[in-house]
């Protein structure tokens, strides 16, 4: 969380109003509201008309950040934090730049930058609250990070065991299921009559193909099978005629 310098604003004017400009003390005054209202755009435009008058004002410098970091504008934020630092005429200003130097790396998630911006800003100011407990949550951050990390970790590897696994039944599944299509596949000795091998079928009669040799040997085929049948008669009948008794 930015630490917004309201009471740092209201300081600064009675104890630099003989160093600054009055333009610009009252820009930097005017200014206030807009920050809180969090109309970083209107903020930032009478800032930089004050710095205008009095370029050297390490507070502007540093209010000029807080509109630029209001507006995401990172880097630009950390250039005023720096020569607000560089410029300040107080501990007030050299805790306020430190401390918002802390929070924007904290924001990147750049945490040993600003673990180091805390301890500096602890230097100025350690009663700090705000700021300990600053450097406690981005350490429970640090610390979750890598637990988190971990925990990605294990969970690539369960899921790559899960799509392992989902392989191996899906090829287990294919194969029973090509086994399945093996079993009902008629085998030789048990086929279908479609797989079956049709047996040669005797040739359809024809009487158009026959010849006159062809009829008369048919002809004195079916004599002889009469003529053979007649004498087997004969003979069962005279085998079972009684005989004449003998007087």
């Amino acid at each position: 969380m930015i630490k917004w310098i309201g009471f740092v604003l209201l300081l600064a004017c009675t104890l630099d109003s003989g160093a600054q400009s009055l333009e610009a003390l009252q820009l930097n005054k005017k200014a206030l509201p807009f920050m809180k209202e969090q109309n970083f755009t209107a903020a930032q435009s009478l800032y930089l008309q004050a710095l205008g008058e009095s370029p050297f004002w390490s507070l502007l410098h540093l209010n000029l950040g807080l509109s630029f970091y209001g507006q995401g504008q990172l880097e630009k934020a950390q250039a005023s934090y720096e020569t607000a630092l560089k410029l300040a005429e107080n501990d007030e200003i050299r805790f306020a730049a430190l401390y918002n130097l802390g929070e924007l790396f904290g924001k990147t998630k750049k945490v040993p930058e600003a673990l180091q911006f805390y301890q500096r800003a602890l230097e100025f100011k350690p009663d700090s609250l705000e700021t300990k407990t600053n450097i406690e949550l981005l350490i429970q951050d640090q610390q979750g990070g890598g637990q988190g990390k971990g925990d990605d970790q294990k969970k690539d590897q369960d899921q790559k065991k899960s799509d392992q696994k989902d392989q191996k039944d899906k090829g287990d599944s294919e194969k029973d299921k090509n086994g399945d299509k093996d079993k009902d596949k008629p085998q030789d000795g048990d086929k279908p009559k479609e797989y079956q091998k049709s047996k040669p079928q005797p040739k359809k009669f024809k009487s158009d193909d026959l010849t006159q040799g062809d009829v008369s040997k048919i002809l004195g085929e079916i004599k002889q099978q009469e003529q053979k049948i007649q004498q087997d008669y004969n003979r069962k009948e005279v085998k079972e005629r009684p005989r004449d008794k003998d007087w």
